[in-house]
């Protein structure tokens, strides 16, 4: 049976339309890879792309129940990159971690993972967003769990943020360059996040390939178990 993967959808202004989005990239490293994509939506009636996060109304337990009926759904959940966060994203994180369900988070994604319990700020960096496939190294912890997924403790990755975390919340960290924390990460079941952006590398990067087919493979195993709360 083929893993349901959740992607949580992004805010796009298209046309002066508001939008939720997904980049193509992330629908099709999942279908290469052996998954089935599913988008998943806000439950609150607002527009998420002219709201400032601070000024969102907090979720309503009919909202958040709803929410929670998409995510019975998923086998596996990613938290993909973008430019702003709601409540929706740090309770989606909150419940993988409480349900065990494998997640990939990617560039803000990650950053979600270590701000969800927390009130940690994210802070201003300079020269981390360049277009380009490869833009710097990145020194892999040993005995992380990216480490065993990888097999080396140095890789080349991509790079399209403009902020770093404080530090790693609740997670541990797997991965650095210099003083950035460029991944982390948790034991047990997946649950991984890397600032970098394997999906855009996920035809032609082997480390790239062996993230998303690790989460996959995750996912696959989790569609056997117990379904969440």
């Amino acid at each position: 049976m083929k893993p349901i993967i959740g992607i949580i959808g992004r805010y796009e202004s298209v046309y002066d339309k508001s939008v939720i989005c997904v980049f193509d990239n992330y629908r099709k490293c999942i279908i290469k890879y052996g998954g089935i994509p599913l988008l998943i939506l806000p439950t609150q009636e607002i527009d998420y792309t002219k709201t400032k996060p601070a000024d969102a109304p907090k979720m309503t337990d009919s909202e958040i129940n709803d929410l929670i009926e998409t995510l019975k759904l998923c086998n596996g959940i990613i938290m993909p990159g973008g430019t702003k966060r709601f409540e929706i994203d740090s309770f989606i994180c909150d419940y993988c971690n409480k349900n065990n369900i494998p997640l990939l988070g990617i560039c803000m994604g990650m950053q979600i993972m270590c701000n969800y319990n927390n009130d940690n700020k994210n802070i201003k960096i300079e020269n981390h967003y360049e277009d380009a496939d490869y833009k710097h190294k990145v020194k892999i912890e040993n005995n992380s769990f990216l480490y065993e997924l990888l097999d080396t403790d140095e890789i080349l990755v991509n790079s399209f943020h403009n902020y770093k975390v404080a530090n790693s919340g609740s997670y541990k960290i797997a991965a650095k360059e210099n003083d950035v924390i460029e991944a982390v990460y948790k034991d047990g079941v997946f649950n991984l996040g890397v600032q970098w952006h394997p999906e855009k590398n996920y035809d032609k990067d082997i480390n790239s390939k062996k993230i998303i087919e690790a989460f996959i493979k995750a996912s696959i195993s989790n569609s056997s178990l117990q379904k969440h709360l």
